[in-house]
């Protein structure tokens, strides 16, 4: 039996970070595991930044556009291609799906998919082709199986807090800004003492920083350089972190959030989430209405959408 191929054209680096590519993982993982045959269209340097890419084939981007190969599907998850890109390959693509947050360039594609909470169906009407499915809003989250898996306990386990004990800060593994530092230093001006989990790769630009950091904190501080995000959201009591895709993540585990900003493209998550004008009202707050803010925020994700994204591709005739 041949298999169907499924390619994903896609960049990570330290100014990109890491979101769109392990999106993409997902998707692939759960393709693969009915029998396609996934690859990426990407550059070295993302292969080097995130490791996990290795256990896919990697197909060099001017040698995929110089010599293109038939396929099932392609998935296009980069903010600098637009339509133009797309139709180049759209006679060897049998389906392509496009996945965006920005809405603000034309597509040709077979799907499109905004995960991003308030997206409507008519914020691409006029940007996509007429036979194009609009798959919009959290209710299509790209999430690693586990969320969904460790979803019931962690709200469980929620339902029963009465005291913040652990803090996870997460700003990506890069953090090229160094948002974790600045947030390290709310967190030791609140009323807050305890625990707290920060998540840096092993070659974030200040990890040092931050190492220095930790030792004179009054809280007993972690480093995780690779990290079990599912594992740590779910020990957590509450997170400062950014408003991109790991958002999706705190919210399927129903972990309180106090969001930062770093992205244009956060816009709209940050203004449905968005949090008091500093950390320690936050958190002060956050004591007196734990179990309110954990069912808002655990009501947009239910761990589920890449099965629906799937399910969508799949059947469409």
């Amino acid at each position: 039996m041949i298999k169907k191929i499924a390619l994903f054209s896609v960049e990570a680096s330290l100014g990109i970070g890491t979101g769109h590519a392990m999106r993409c993982m997902v998707l692939a993982d759960l393709l693969a595991n009915i029998g396609w045959e996934c690859s990426f269209i990407s550059s070295q340097k993302s292969y080097d930044l995130i490791s996990k890419l290795g256990r896919f084939t990697r197909i060099e981007p001017e040698e995929f556009w110089n010599n293109p190969i038939q396929h099932e599907l392609l998935i296009f998850d980069n903010y600098s291609l637009d339509e133009f890109y797309e139709n180049h390959f759209r006679k060897y693509a049998e389906k392509i799906l496009v996945i965006d947050d920005l809405a603000n360039r034309k597509h040709n594609c077979d799907f499109l998919l905004d995960q991003n909470l308030g997206t409507k169906v008519e914020d691409y009407k006029n940007l996509v082709n007429s036979n194009c499915k609009i798959l919009s809003g959290t209710h299509y989250c790209l999430l690693r199986p586990e969320f969904a898996q460790l979803r019931q306990t962690a709200l469980e386990k929620r339902s029963q807090t009465k005291i913040i004990k652990k803090i996870l800060v997460n700003f990506g593994g890069s953090d090229i800004n160094n948002h974790s530092e600045n947030a390290l230093r709310e967190i030791e001006k609140s009323d807050f003492c305890g625990e707290v989990e920060v998540v840096l790769g092993f070659n974030a630009l200040h990890l040092e920083k931050i190492q220095n950091f930790a030792k004179n904190s009054k809280n007993k501080i972690t480093i995780h350089a690779q990290a079990d995000m599912a594992q740590l959201i779910f020990e957590a009591d509450m997170a400062i972190a950014a408003g991109g895709t790991s958002a999706w993540e705190r919210c399927c585990l129903g972990l309180p959030t106090y969001i930062v900003k770093i992205a244009d493209n956060q816009e709209k998550i940050f203004k449905e989430l968005g949090s008091a004008d500093n950390f320690n009202k936050f958190y002060l707050k956050l004591l007196d209405n734990y179990q309110a803010q954990v069912k808002k925020i655990a009501n947009y994700v239910d761990g589920k959408g890449a099965s629906r994204v799937i399910s969508s591709i799949i059947q469409q005739k």
